[in-house]
């Protein structure tokens, strides 16, 4: 069995032509289920069962690895036998060797970690492993990227710095400065070097991170969940997305992978800003206005997914549209089971028919939008 990936890779790999692979798919699309063969959201991210064995055992792996590289240099700085400082001299040197050990204790891990992922990336191109040993390399950068941070606080005014808390928030935000930016940078290499389309996922979420770190320093951290920083990183991240898909609009290319996975990064920062614009934080309860208003704008933005042609967007946005519908089911009339049995069937419904008659309805969105052009581009034309 195979799919439009492997179509994909055999023409990267050279095995097949550009116009050998479009007979090909035009002899798929005849098939009995072309909606599962040349769907443009068909990523694979196992090839075989060997690929999940293979990611537990790197999980493993780099958990096994971390935790002795976090004992064997806090043994070799003398942390493991810690006693009280008896002057201030002695709470500055301890101090610093704890610095110094956050700071050399994920070293092994990134470097195990890209070893491994210049096999298993590099060459075998296995996904789902791929994708744990970058979340591996991108957490561990992080770390040092804030172990290397706090050696620029000068360890002799940091505790008196610490009573007061405007000094104590600075310090707090440099250091998520430094570990956003090592995250970034690594996930930007592992792109870089692999194009690995998930690192896009990791890249965004640590541009993110920056973004709400700048947020909470200028305005408070009050204002992350306030909505309109969330909606404004969300929605850049969309544009970023779109970028991506526009340069393959017949999804065919490896853009198309790597716009999945940042539709993944902006739906859920789009939802949730667009909750906290209405509701004065993202994570706020809601009144049955409020619910009903949200249920709404939950709605335009499942068109807009159809219109993309992207289901990444509407999956994001399950779990708010499903706390909308309970609240106005419970307040209708509902309660308890009827809730949960009405919300499970409204939902479940509403899915399983999009989900079947995705096309169809695609068809249907898009008549109101051009064909060619920039919007032909961004909203690209369902094949009859």
């Amino acid at each position: 069995m195979f799919d439009k990936t492997d179509i994909r890779a055999a023409v990267e790999a050279g095995a097949i032509s550009d116009d050998g692979a479009k007979r090909l798919e035009a002899f798929l699309k005849a098939r009995n289920d072309p909606e599962r063969m040349l769907d443009p959201e068909n990523l694979r991210f196992l090839s075989n069962f060997n690929d999940v064995f293979l990611t537990i055992g790197i999980v493993v792996l780099m958990t096994g690895l971390g935790f002795l590289s976090a004992i064997a240099v806090t043994n070799v700085l003398g942390l493991s036998a810690i006693s009280e400082p008896a002057s201030l001299a002695d709470a500055t040197a301890l101090a610093d060797r704890l610095r110094l050990a956050i700071i050399i204790s994920p070293i092994p891990l990134i470097v195990g970690a890209w070893l491994l992922a210049e096999y298993f990336s590099g060459k075998r191109r296995l996904l789902l492993p791929s994708m744990a040993l970058s979340v591996a390399i991108v957490w561990a950068s992080a770390i040092l990227g804030a172990g290397v941070a706090s050696f620029f606080i000068d360890p002799i005014t940091t505790a008196a710095q610490m009573d007061r808390e405007v000094d104590a928030w600075q310090i707090v935000t440099g250091i998520s400065y430094a570990g956003f930016a090592a995250a970034a940078i690594a996930a930007g290499a592992i792109f870089w070097r692999f194009r690995l389309p998930f690192s896009l996922f990791l890249l965004a979420g640590a541009v993110a991170g920056l973004f709400y770190t700048a947020v909470a320093q200028i305005a408070g951290i009050g204002q992350i969940g306030s909505g309109a920083a969330m909606l404004t990183i969300g929605i850049g991240t969309l544009a970023t997305a779109i970028a991506f898909d526009m340069k393959d609009p017949t999804r065919s290319t490896r853009s198309s992978d790597h716009a999945f996975w940042l539709h993944m990064a902006a739906a859920p920062q789009i939802i949730l800003g667009m909750r906290g614009l209405l509701l004065g934080s993202g994570f706020a309860p809601a009144s049955m206005t409020d619910a009903t208003v949200m249920l709404f704008v939950l709605v335009a933005f499942a068109l807009l997914s159809l219109a993309l042609n992207r289901r990444a967007l509407i999956v994001s946005g399950l779990v708010t549209f499903a706390t909308s519908l309970w609240f106005l089911v419970n307040e209708l009339g509902g309660g308890g089971v009827n809730t949960l049995m009405l919300t499970a069937l409204i939902i479940g419904g509403a899915i399983v028919l999009l989900g079947g008659g995705w096309r169809t309805a695609r068809r249907g969105i898009l008549k109101v939008f051009p064909q060619e052009g920039t919007l032909g581009r961004i909203f690209p034309p369902e094949p009859a």
